[in-house]
């Protein structure tokens, strides 16, 4: 009997002991529980903030960054360009209203009309107003500046129509400038600055150095931008010394 009860008191402390530790277990559960959620929100807290975030409610929003996008603003308009610019590699740029001869002080640009040059000056013949040009055809007039023949003018005149029309209504591309002085002097007649009698040291400065230069002979060549013209000025003088002085001027300019 004694021993019955003996073991019933046992398994009474058994049990009391089981109760106990279960619950110091899911005491001690319930704690580490605890300690994970607490060290997940410290990680949360730990993370780096948005720029959005982290800037205070009344800071300036930041300048926004420049567009690589392109211009498109229209450019400044070039300045209109010198009548004739000083040769770059030996061509010289020649604007189309330049493309002339002066005579007198009067610029009669090309295509030399015959009408023209006479009243900038050049002694009129009444004789040339017989001249006809047939279709296709081409007459080059001998424009005398002096009493003694020593001086003239000389366009090559030519007939793109297809019917025979006067030499005044004829056109030229081509202008040449001559003289049978042995000492060319000034005849008040120009072409590109160039006069008769100009040493060719001034030619060079005045227009600057030239595609070909032989001495004697002196030659550019020529643009006219933005009208499909090109073509040549060439200059003869007396000799081949830096003095030397212009005998004759060609400046030819046709288009395409």
């Amino acid at each position: 009997m004694q021993k019955a009860n003996k073991n019933r008191s046992i398994c009474g402390r058994e049990s009391l002991f089981k109760r106990v530790a279960a619950l110091a277990l899911a005491a001690f559960m319930l704690s580490a529980l605890t300690a994970c959620g607490g060290q997940s929100g410290s990680d949360t807290d730990a993370q780096p903030q948005s720029a959005a975030a982290a800037a205070p409610a009344d800071s300036a929003p930041a300048a926004p960054a420049e567009s690589s996008a392109p211009d498109t603003s229209a450019p400044a308009a070039p300045s209109a360009p010198s009548a004739v610019s000083p040769a770059s590699d030996g061509v010289l740029t020649i604007g189309y209203d330049n493309i002339a001869i002066t005579v007198n002080g009067t610029a009669v640009p090309m295509p030399y009309r015959l009408t023209e040059l006479e009243a900038a000056g050049v002694p009129a013949d009444e004789s040339r107003s017989e001249i006809e040009l047939g279709a296709g055809d081409f007459f080059s007039v001998n424009l005398y500046l002096d009493e003694n023949e020593d001086y003239l003018l000389i366009p090559a005149y030519y007939n793109a129509g297809d019917s025979s029309i006067s030499i005044t209504e004829a056109e030229a591309e081509e202008i040449v400038m001559t003289t049978y002085a042995d000492e060319p002097a000034d005849q008040g007649v120009s072409i590109l600055g160039v006069s008769f009698g100009m040493p060719g040291s001034e030619v060079k400065s005045l227009l600057g150095e030239p595609m070909w230069d032989e001495g004697d002979y002196l030659e550019w060549e020529v643009e006219v931008p933005g009208t499909g013209y090109r073509g040549s000025f060439s200059i003869y003088l007396v000799s081949d010394a830096d003095d030397a002085g212009v005998s004759q001027a060609d400046l030819s300019v046709f288009e395409g």
